[in-house]
């Protein structure tokens, strides 16, 4: 199922639905920023290219440099290895974490980030090479007086893009750089504690990094229904980010009113009057809704008007075609009628000359001399006549000529029975045109009869009359809080129609994808070991729904190990199921650390990597990257040359 509604139409929808004008639904869309997303950009990809690190490892043992680098790195399934716990896995991971989401140190361990002098991360967004590199000095803690710097890739130069301290405007220029690479909007909320705030880059690199149970299936962020507004992105639903804004504009507007409605006692009664006003007019509108709309029968009026003309004109020229064609046709039958005349005139002449040429008379038509049968040998063998002694002249042979009237006659009958079959043709196109054409008048007649009704006249002057009170209430409660203007109830209304117009455009879809995901979910989790699990279902509202030992429960109730089995699920799930339906936004590139610490057994274990490979190897631009401690079951599913192992009581830096 693939959405299909333009920008227009959009509008076109809310404005029925809250009653207004295209242009005032575009002008409060306008006001409070909302930004209509009928389609989403294309799917692009991000991969981690290489690691650098530099600095000096302080420890009870000594002092040892760092030079550690892990290059050239592709997509597919990569491992970071070791024989032991503590052996640099995790710090490796968060600091790619940490470049990724241009915040550090974020999780790296204060001892591991006091080591470091240098740290260079390079990684690709489709073909683009970006770098985030940071220097300090070795024992340094404070981000702020560390030196950052974003560049990219450009024909062979690094493009400085960010400069300056590893502080929030590096996180900033991280965050603005990654939302435009890959085209996603911003995720807006507003809760009356708060005030309205935005989630971006941060929240959704979160969600590419499984380092434990976690308190929902995607991401860190849990309030404001980030994980589901994830799962929609990763999804590919459009529209979802149109429906955040237009919810988190109508929650402000509504606050901001309750606010201003707030602030004095005068301007509680007359809250209170609105309050009332508005509630009127609300059961007014749907009284007269219930009965007739007569704005839509107005519009509909005039599209009926069009129609009349329109088939009045189809008509009249049918008429006129009919009339043209009844002439043609007869015309032809007429010339056919002419044609056959002379051919049968052509006919019986020839059969008179040769009756009148066979005839023996026995005596001259004139005297009545009679005429002996040797005479007429005696002419024939002179080739003369027998009464009047002329020499015989043959006829000319006239066949070609009646051959051709014959012909000349077939195609006049030819042309003739076109002609009048294209006549009916007309007559019956005319009698349709004159069906409409009245099904048009009746309707008409139907729509003035019903404008007409008295009662439905009464009812809308109502409407009219509780829409002046409103906006009169509106104006004198503008007087008294000039400083805090009461947000427009028509804000509130259009606003509240546009959530669910939004909604319902990708409300199907989602369905569909959600089932389908949830399938998905449900094989690899038991799969990688959420033992007694029958049913899983992703509902729109974001709550995982599961059957576990023929009990309901969510994904909350879940244990840590089984959470961690299912947050890998999800993300494998969810980047299938975009591959087969050729769309959906998630990066491709997904970090698991120390997925088997949880409680998962080595078979278990083994079948999530090679679930985890069976995903990778389908497709060519994903990268998937596990950290975790050596066993001979991981060392099988990922090949030599994409693992980097320290064995034994080494470390990886």
């Amino acid at each position: 199922m693939t959405v299909h509604t333009s920008v227009d139409d959009w509008v076109a929808a809310i404005a029925g639905e809250a009653n207004a004008k295209a242009e005032d639904v575009r002008s409060v869309l306008d006001r409070h920023g909302i930004v209509a997303q009928a389609t989403l950009p294309r799917l692009r990809r991000l991969g981690l290219s290489s690691i650098k690190l530099r600095g000096s490892k302080r420890t009870e043992e000594g002092e040892t440099g760092i030079e550690f680098d892990w290059t050239d790195l592709t997509p597919g399934l990569w491992a970071l290895l070791s024989d032991d716990n503590s052996s640099g896995k995790s710090s490796l991971l968060n600091i790619v974490q940490a470049a990724l989401r241009g915040e550090f140190p974020l999780h790296v361990k204060p001892d591991v980030w006091s080591w470091l002098s240098l740290v260079e991360v390079d990684f690709k967004v489709e073909q683009t090479v970006y770098r985030v590199s940071v220097s300090k000095m070795v024992g340094e803690k404070d981000p702020k007086l560390a030196e950052a710097v974003l560049s990219r890739l450009d024909r062979g130069d690094w493009f400085v893009i960010y400069a300056g301290a590893a502080d929030e405007g590096l996180s900033e220029a991280v965050a603005d750089n990654m939302m435009e690479e890959f085209a996603f909007a911003k995720f807006f909320a507003f809760n009356k504690d708060t005030g309205s705030h935005a989630h971006g880059w941060q929240a959704i690199a979160s969600s590419l990094f499984v380092t434990g149970p976690g308190k929902a299936v995607f991401g860190e962020v849990v309030q404001d229904g980030m994980p589901l507004r994830l799962l929609q992105m990763f999804m590919g639903l459009p529209w979802v980010s149109t429906y955040s804004a237009a919810a988190t504009a109508e929650k402000k507007v509504l606050a901001e009113r309750d606010r201003a409605m707030a602030s004095s006692p005068v301007r509680d009664r007359l809250g209170t009057r609105l309050a009332g006003a508005e509630a009127a007019l609300r059961e007014a509108r749907a009284a007269l809704a219930d009965r007739i709309d007569r704005v839509a029968l107005r519009r509909a009026l005039v599209i009926e008007d069009r129609k009349l003309v329109d088939f009045q004109t189809k008509v009249e020229e049918g008429r006129a075609q009919v009339t043209e064609l009844a002439r043609q046709a007869a015309s032809a039958r007429d010339s056919a009628s002419e044609v056959n005349r002379t051919l049968q005139q052509m006919a019986d002449e020839r059969a008179a000359g040769l009756v009148f040429r066979v005839l023996r008379p026995v005596c001259c038509p004139s005297c009545d001399a009679g005429i002996d049968a040797p005479e007429y040998k005696t002419a024939e063998a002179g080739e003369t006549c027998a009464l009047c002694k002329t020499k015989h002249v043959e006829p000319e042979d006239d066949t070609a000529l009646l051959d051709d009237l014959k012909e000349d006659f077939r195609e006049a009958e030819a042309v003739a029975a076109r002609l009048e079959a294209q006549l009916e043709a007309a007559k019956r196109r005319r009698r349709e045109y004159e069906d409409k054409r009245d099904g048009a008048q009746r309707t008409i007649d139907d729509i003035k009869f019903q404008l007409a009704s008295s009662e439905e006249a009464e009812a809308e002057m109502r409407v009219r009359a509780l829409e002046a009170q409103v906006a009169q209430l509106k104006e004198i409660i503008d007087e008294q809080s000039p400083v805090v203007p009461l947000p427009a109830a028509d804000d509130a209304e259009v606003l509240r129609h546009t959530v669910k117009v939004t909604k319902d455009l990708y409300d199907g879809m989602q369905r569909d994808l959600l089932k389908e995901v949830s399938a998905h979910l449900l094989r690899l989790s038991t799969l990688f070991g959420v033992k007694h699990v029958t049913e899983m279902d992703w509902t729109p509202n974001g709550v995982l729904n599961i059957k576990q030992g023929g009990t309901d429960l969510t994904f909350k109730k879940l244990s840590p190990g089984e959470k961690l089995r299912v947050r890998i699920a999800a993300a494998l799930a969810v980047i299938d199921v975009a591959r087969r339906r050729h769309f959906g936004r998630h990066p491709g590139f997904l970090v698991l650390d120390s997925p088997a610490a949880q409680e998962m057994t080595a078979d278990k274990f083994a079948a999530l990597l090679a679930s985890v490979r069976e995903a990778v190897s389908q497709a060519d631009d994903v990268q998937v990257i596990v950290g975790a401690v050596a066993r001979p079951e991981l060392l099988s599913v990922v090949e030599g040359k994409r693992r980097l192992h320290a064995e034994g009581d080494r470390f990886l830096f």
